[in-house]
């Protein structure tokens, strides 16, 4: 492996962990000889692409990060923002634009409805990804292995209907690979249904964009959310999603 793709094992790493990350810990985390981690590390600190933290020995990611992420963010906020402007009209529900964010996925932008969902969906929200239709949107776009290896077991349940079994989750994927449609049934909130897609949008990056509604009008609205979702993904064949989600 190039020290292109240590590095990058090392910053999501860093990404992913709740608190600052030793060098041990960064090793045990990354598979990586300690060493490698050390060497790494320093020349990472150099870019201030991490930084040290000095109440407790570890790292986290440094500022030199930023003028990346800003203007990846931004470049995918202004290449999404029109069709999902449209589609929030059609449906009059919300629409979100959501990415990887490590072990998760992250909503990134909301085009709100009128009658908008209020404290259940805002931008840098992040949702398990099995546990939600932005999540099996992307996680569908990935090869079996990768996704056995970011589906930990076991799996949170959110709510009586999360799926939790990892034969049933390949299953749904395998549906989701066939229609390029995810739908979440009150998995990850109660009372919230949401519909999304999942593709390489037009700045080359795997996103998904997703219509959240109440469930009391998901059963009305769900197929014009779908035929809305098409217009954005013309991959989406509607005969093929499956009737029991």
């Amino acid at each position: 492996m190039a020290d292109i793709g240590r590095a990058t094992l090392i910053l999501d790493a860093i990404a992913e962990g709740r608190e600052p990350l030793t060098l041990t810990e960064l090793a045990t985390r990354t598979g990586l000889p300690r060493s490698t981690v050390h060497r790494i590390v320093q020349a990472l600190e150099q870019e201030l692409f991490v930084v040290r933290v000095p109440e407790r020995r570890g790292y986290t990611l440094g500022p030199g990060l930023l003028k990346f992420g800003m203007n990846a963010h931004l470049r995918l906020l202004g290449s999404n923002r029109n069709q999902m402007a449209v589609l929030a009209r059609a449906v009059n529900e919300n629409v979100e634009l959501a990415v990887f964010s490590g072990r998760e996925v992250v909503v990134v932008d909301q085009l709100a409805s009128p009658d908008r969902l209020r404290g259940v969906t805002k931008v840098g929200k992040s949702f398990s990804l099995h546990a939600s239709s932005i999540g099996m949107a992307l996680l569908a776009h990935l090869p079996d292995e990768q996704v056995a290896e970011l589906l930990q077991t076991p799996l949170t349940r959110f709510t009586a209907n999360t799926v939790t079994d990892l034969t049933q989750v390949r299953h749904r994927l395998d549906e989701i690979r066939r229609s390029h449609i995810a739908i979440d049934v009150e998995e990850h909130d109660l009372g919230i249904c949401a519909v999304a897609t999942g593709f390489v949008g037009p700045t080359g990056a795997l996103q998904v964009v997703c219509v959240v509604m109440p469930t009391g009008r998901f059963a009305d609205k769900r197929a014009q959310a779908i035929e809305g979702l098409q217009r954005i993904n013309p991959a989406i064949v509607p005969s093929a999603v499956s009737l029991r989600r």
